[in-house]
C-alpha cells in the first residue's frame, strides 16, 4: 500500500505537474493500491482554491487509513521527541501521518524532507520516484 501525501497531492493537481504528480497519474493508471489518510485529505482540501467538488471526488476514490487507536498517538509522539533530539522540530501532522504509516506497513509517496528525516531514524519507508519497492 502506498499512502499519497498531500505535497504529492498538490503537484498531482497542479496544472503543470512535477515528476511527483506524473508519478502519481502512472501509478493510477497502473491501478497500484493508493490511500490516503483522513489529516491529508484535510490539508489538500483546505489549500483549495478552485474545483473543490471535483477534487474531493476524485479524492474519495482511495481507501482512507486512519490511526488504529491511543497507540499511533503515542508513536507519533516517540517520532516527535526522537526528531527534536536529533536536532529537528517535526510537525505534529506529519509525526501524525509517518505514525499511521508505520502503523499500516504502508511506504510514504511525499515530497516532504521531514520525512526523510523521520525514515533516518525509524522503519518509515519512503517511495522513490523511478524505483519499485515492495509494498
Amino acid at each position: 500500500m502506498i499512502l499519497v501525501d498531500s505535497s504529492v497531492w498538490v503537484d498531482f493537481f497542479s496544472a503543470t505537474p512535477g515528476e511527483a504528480g506524473r508519478e502519481l497519474r502512472r501509478l493510477i493508471a497502473a491501478d497500484e493500491p493508493l490511500a490516503l489518510s483522513g489529516i491529508i485529505l484535510q490539508e489538500v482540501l483546505q489549500g483549495l482554491r478552485r474545483d473543490a467538488e471535483t477534487i474531493e471526488r476524485i479524492l474519495a476514490q482511495w481507501d482512507l487509513l486512519e490511526p488504529r487507536g491511543p497507540q499511533t498517538f503515542r508513536t507519533a509522539a516517540a517520532l516527535f521527541r526522537q526528531g527534536r533530539a536529533r536536532g529537528t522540530t517535526l510537525t505534529t501532522v506529519d509525526a501524525l501521518i509517518a505514525a499511521v504509516a508505520l502503523e499500516h506497513r504502508a511506504t510514504l509517496f511525499t515530497l516532504d524532507r521531514d520525512f526523510t528525516f523521520i525514515a533516518r531514524f525509524s522503519p518509515l519507508k519512503l517511495y522513490g520516484l523511478g524505483q519499485s519497492e515492495d509494498y
